[in-house]
């Protein structure tokens, strides 16, 4: 005689009434937690018992962790790529890296060694504010989100759990970005580098409104006297690519900022045309982002801006480019030219030249701030 998938039996509760629970076999061989079926005569506890088999809402494995499911979830022999490779979509390998990350950073370190069914949607949802409280940009805490729904869209689909979770996107927050005042900026500036890197570094993004991103993607070949060209950026997980808007723009450079520039150049290990005058560890990779926050942060620290204040004003390094965005337009710099400079304009551009004359303007402003 075959043995029921399920075992049945009456519990009474406190307000007297007697209902019947139940356990599903599962694959090991071991019974899953009790469940109330909410019927109180067994013929309807079988028949709950027999809709539930059917609705495939069973747990097969209940004992097993968030960490040990989702560890290696991303790693080149993971699941999640096997799938995409089944159904013929490949991944990046800078992406899988990046989904890697997200596990270790954050997922792992909240939910650990907890086991998967145990996720609900208010937990989740205690996770996504603290993630906000990290002061982490809405997009990266989105991607987070993301990589947790994978993950527990493939528990689901394996019936380790009930149901999904539910896991919300939360919405673009427009952060305020603080500015120096120019006798910041000077002070800023005032102290002799170690790096000379990082001094050319805040001087671009002071002097010209630079992104990180297209200073870390600056060629050796775009600097001209007098003048950069701003053609490629550097984005994380992508590499060396075209500027924001897919546009290349003229940049006029101050002497003290071209001079610091051409240092950095002289200093480089790597002389190509192709090279990055920013260099970092390897030929093929800029300085890393981190290094220039931190002495971002630190030089902050030496004109009296402290931790808590800087978050206060909500300084970080894009604040340069709306510090020097602002400067030219409280000089009553032409928008258009303003606009040109930092690359904010949506016109359709042909061809930009350098002419002196055209920026001397430009320059004057960003000399004084020096």
């Amino acid at each position: 005689m075959l043995k029921k998938p399920y075992s049945l039996w009456k519990r009474r509760l406190r307000s007297g009434r007697s209902v019947y629970y139940i356990r599903f076999r599962l694959e090991d061989g071991s019974w899953s937690v009790a469940k109330s079926t909410g019927q109180t005569t067994k013929t309807a506890a079988e028949a709950w018992a027999i809709e539930y088999l059917k609705s495939g809402k069973i747990v097969l494995k209940e004992r097993v962790t968030f960490e040990s499911f989702a560890r290696d979830f991303f790693a080149p022999e993971g699941p999640f790529l096997r799938s995409r490779l089944l159904r013929g979509r490949g991944v990046g390998k800078n992406h899988l890296e990046n989904l890697q990350a997200y596990i270790r950073n954050y997922l792992l370190p909240y939910f650990g060694s907890q086991s998967l069914r145990r996720i609900t949607s208010l937990q989740v949802e205690e996770f996504t504010q603290e993630l906000l409280g990290m002061n982490l940009s809405t997009s990266t805490v989105n991607h987070i989100l993301t990589t947790l729904k994978i993950i527990l869209r493939e528990a689901f689909r394996k019936q380790y759990i009930q149901q999904l979770p539910v896991i919300d996107r939360v919405a673009q927050r427009h952060r305020i970005r603080g500015v120096l005042s120019v006798e910041e900026a000077r002070a800023f500036f005032n102290e002799p580098w170690e790096d000379p890197r990082l001094e050319a570094i805040h001087l671009l993004a002071a002097t010209t409104g630079m992104r990180l991103g297209e200073i870390r993607g600056l060629q050796r070949k775009s600097v001209h006297p007098g003048y950069l060209e701003v053609r490629t950026s550097w984005e994380k997980g992508q590499g060396l690519k075209g500027t924001k808007t897919g546009r290349p723009r003229i940049v006029p450079l101050p002497e003290r900022t071209e001079q610091a520039l051409r240092r950095v150049m002289e200093i480089s290990p790597y002389q190509d045309p192709e090279d990055l005058v920013f260099f970092g560890r390897f030929r093929h990779s800029p300085l890393d982002h981190k290094m220039i926050e931190k002495s971002l942060w630190e030089r902050l620290s030496a004109i009296g801006i402290s931790a808590e204040e800087r978050i206060q004003r909500g300084l970080c390094f894009h604040s340069w480019r709306h510090f020097f965005n602002s400067l030219l337009i409280n000089h009553r710099i032409p928008i258009p030219k303003v606009q040109r400079i930092v690359g904010h304009t949506t016109d359709r551009m042909t061809e930009v030249y350098y002419h002196p004359d055209e920026y001397r303007d430009v320059l004057n402003v960003a000399r004084r701030i020096l």
